[in-house]
């Protein structure tokens, strides 16, 4: 009897997806080796498999041969440490299998599809888990709301090893669509696939889609159908620029690595996919944005609660009487400085309040060679942003607030899907880079 993995497999084959202008079946035939490979390293159904700095395609192809011997993929860029000393067989990108040097095969994974290393972008990183149901919910949104047929060629060229990427590209699969996953290495190369009628569904990030429509229109007309922006904010402005480039206007996708896409549409952060509901704010409200998911939400590793049906995102939204759900702000929990717990958006407030701030990121990292200290840092984008201002502003919050070492940069780095590189400003924090 075939698992809940396996038969997603199964559902991928009978669907007649492609994956890199081949059908999924041979794909996976050639993979046989690795199959092997992990079958004489010990790998047993329920096992976690990392696949280390594997990318599109690749990435794509063993993870579902991950799935056909029924262990569990965790999908990330440099091999993770597991809670409680969980024991993980590893495949790296020159497709070498290494089995664990020691430790205890986690238990109770047998409805985790995958996992992902969280981007670190709202705090430090998590191994996340997320289950069978909640892929094949994901899939059933896109196939409601963009729609996506089997008919379709879809290109994905944002970095699969992030949950959005992942998300897109497997209900890509699952619906039965012929799927590109290459990465990007240049963009005019990207252009041409578009501009030649290659894709009809493109999954993008903001800054991919700013570099796109920045192209020179060459005069043809794309086939493109839909253009989803995932993993951050998009303008107004962006969302017209792109029209204007390649007739179509820019989807908005919402999500989290716990819960894959939840939202999608062309205003604000989307509208639910089927499923999901909204449970908080109420119409007309402004509040943190909590929804009900019929998929189980199974959290992260290090949890030792059950999967939850209830999934409070952390972010202030309005929702508005007319159903469009617009994204405020990320709500700030309280940090915690060498013991003592501040109230980081009274900080975060304050410094956004400066004329020529145009982003912010506050950041507390143990101090090098005294990891029993902390440090406090606020990276503060702009610009024009006089210190003197910032000084001021800092200056007016109350006595006990602590204040941070301000980091002044034109902008905050970001990673390869656009959201803040909390691990590239440690290393700033660190160096003392101002």
């Amino acid at each position: 009897m075939h698992s809940a993995r396996q038969n997603l497999v199964d559902r991928i084959i009978r669907s007649g997806a492609r994956l890199g202008g081949r059908s999924v079946s041979a794909v996976l035939e050639d993979l046989s080796r690795i199959a092997d490979d992990l079958l004489e390293a010990g790998v047993e159904a329920g096992n976690i498999v990392v696949l280390e700095d594997l990318q599109g395609p690749h990435l794509l192809a063993v993870l579902l041969k991950v799935w056909q011997l029924d262990a569990i993929p965790v999908l990330c860029t440099k091999r993770p440490d597991l809670p409680q000393g969980g024991a993980s067989f590893l495949v790296d990108k020159n497709f070498t299998v290494r089995a664990p040097e020691s430790g205890i095969p986690t238990q109770g994974l047998e409805t985790t599809a995958l996992m992902h290393v969280s981007s670190g972008s709202t705090g430090k990183p998590k191994i996340v888990r997320r289950g069978v149901a909640s892929v094949l919910a994901e899939a059933m949104g896109y196939r409601t709301l963009l729609p996506m047929a089997p008919e379709d060629n879809v290109i994905v060229p944002v970095p699969v090893v992030h949950s959005y990427g992942s998300g897109f590209a497997l209900s890509a699969l699952i619906n039965g669509c012929t799927l590109d996953a290459e990465p990007v290495v240049r963009v005019s190369r990207l252009v041409h696939r578009i501009d030649s009628g290659a894709s009809v569904v493109l999954a993008l990030s903001a800054p991919l889609a700013r570099l796109l429509a920045d192209v020179e229109d060459a005069g043809a007309k794309p086939d493109l159908r839909v253009a989803m922006v995932g993993a951050g904010q998009v303008s107004e402005a962006l969302t017209r620029k792109f029209a204007a480039r390649f007739g179509v206007r820019l989807m908005r996708n919402y999500g989290s690595s716990e819960t894959g896409a939840i939202m999608m549409g062309d205003r604000g952060i989307g509208r639910p996919i089927p499923g999901v509901e909204i449970i908080h704010p109420g119409c007309g409200e402004v509040g943190e944005l909590q929804v009900s998911s019929v998929a189980p939400i199974e959290g992260c590793m290090a949890d030792a609660e059950t999967p939850a049906t209830v999934w409070r995102t952390g972010d202030i939204v309005e929702y508005r009487r007319d159903g469009t759900i617009e994204f405020i702000e990320r709500r700030r929990g309280a940090l915690r400085i060498n013991g003592r717990f501040i109230d980081a958006h009274a900080i975060e407030n304050a410094l956004r309040q400066v004329p020529g701030v145009d982003d912010v990121y506050l950041l507390v990292v143990a101090r090098t060679g005294a990891d029993e200290i902390d440090d406090f840092h606020a990276f503060v984008a702009g610009a024009a942003v006089e210190s003197v201002k910032i000084d001021a502003a800092l200056m007016r919050l109350s006595a006990d607030m602590p204040r941070p070492r301000v980091m002044r940069c034109e902008k905050l780095p970001v990673n390869a899907i656009g959201k803040p590189d909390r691990a590239e400003m440690e290393k700033m924090a660190q160096k003392g880079v101002r």
